[in-house]
């Protein structure tokens, strides 16, 4: 059985809807009169905890936010709109599908016009992206982008998250032109640059695509994603006091042994909030390769980190190809790696 040192109570994996870390939450209820007059008719200890669950989820962290927003509700006697949609967003970035979809049709309940009701069709959307991309699943999504669309048409994102929905089940040229709609009604939208690549490569809707990131390393040098086109990247997430990370550090020595480093580049990314303790631990073991502190976890909170040591393996494409949670003693990190690097040698069998 794998083991890892946990950072978290959830099991939960932030799954990306699309590139450059996209995700496309639906938007908090809160635009149309009569949410903004709901939301003033809440009980202050409910908006208090309103505003912390809204805040927890921009900042990524679910688990917060679904005690927030579960607190707010409960203050509302289990009647607030808002909470109901916060709490969902919270839950289907928790992977926890069943319950998102509950809370959504808790929501749906409590709209009062088709705005509301648009938007909470599309927080299905998004619930079901979260899920999975079998074909059912797919068709339910679409349905629900769809069906927010015709009952409100004037949110351009609709059309870009059906757009994607469609390219997900390969029908690229009718995915194109509702991205394409969403483009010509937002030239200057939040997501119009990714939107347009999606246009180039509809394969970004269907592939896991990893989050464009940039960091400075220990030893000076500017480090990203994009500057690593055509390499294999290995992301190794750890800190100085998880026991698993210290254990695999001789593996990952033989890693670099093992695979050149023009062509497979390894960067460990540390959430160690005392950096001399992280420094000297890395001078010690002689941890030669790309190192980066990320202690507020900006890093970590872009790909999903909830558990140490995580392993993720990028190809040339960028593409996420792996990903490891935990040591296994009973295999080696190079060996789990094999069937992702061994493209990377002449003589496949000898990888």
């Amino acid at each position: 059985m794998n083991t890892s040192f946990r950072i978290s109570t959830r099991n939960s994996v932030l799954r990306f809807v699309a590139a450059g870390g996209l995700v496309l939450p639906a938007a908090f209820i809160g635009e149309t009169s009569s949410a903004q007059e709901a939301k003033a008719q809440l009980d202050p200890a409910a908006q208090q905890e309103l505003k912390a669950g809204q805040e927890a989820l921009v900042a990524r962290h679910y688990a917060d936010a679904e005690k927030a927003f579960r607190k707010a509700n409960k203050i509302q006697h289990e009647s607030c709109l808002a909470c109901y949609v916060g709490l969902a967003q919270a839950l289907a970035s928790l992977d926890e599908k069943k319950d998102a979809l509950g809370a959504a049709d808790k929501a749906m309940k409590l709209a009062t016009n088709d705005v509301e009701r648009a938007q909470v069709h599309s927080l299905r959307g998004f619930t079901l992206a979260s899920a999975g991309s079998d074909a059912k699943t797919l068709k339910e999504e679409e349905s629900e982008y769809r069906q927010a669309l015709q009952l409100d048409s004037t949110v351009t994102e609709y059309h870009l998250r059906l757009g994607m929905t469609l390219m997900k089940e390969s029908q690229d040229d009718e995915g194109k032109k509702e991205i394409d709609q969403y483009v010509l009604l937002d030239p200057r939208g939040r997501y119009t640059e990714y939107a347009r690549k999606l246009m180039d490569n509809p394969r970004r809707a269907r592939e896991d695509y990893a989050p464009e990131f940039s960091v400075r390393t220990l030893q000076g040098e500017t480090v990203s994603l994009s500057g690593l086109t055509g390499k294999f990247i290995v992301l190794d997430f750890w800190a100085t006091w998880c026991p698993p990370c210290r254990a695999s550090v001789g593996e990952l020595k033989e890693l670099t042994r093992k695979y050149p480093r023009d062509r497979v580049v390894l960067i460990s990314v540390s959430a160690d909030k005392e950096e001399d303790k992280w420094r000297e631990f890395v001078a010690k073991k002689e941890m030669d390769w790309h190192q980066y502190r990320d202690p507020e976890g900006s890093i970590q909170r872009t790909f999903g980190i909830h558990a140490f040591p995580t392993y993720i393996v990028i190809d040339p494409e960028g593409i996420v190809r792996q990903r490891i949670v935990g040591e296994n003693p009973q295999q080696s990190i190079v060996a789990r790696l094999k069937s992702v690097l061994a493209t990377l040698t002449a003589d496949k069998g000898k990888a």
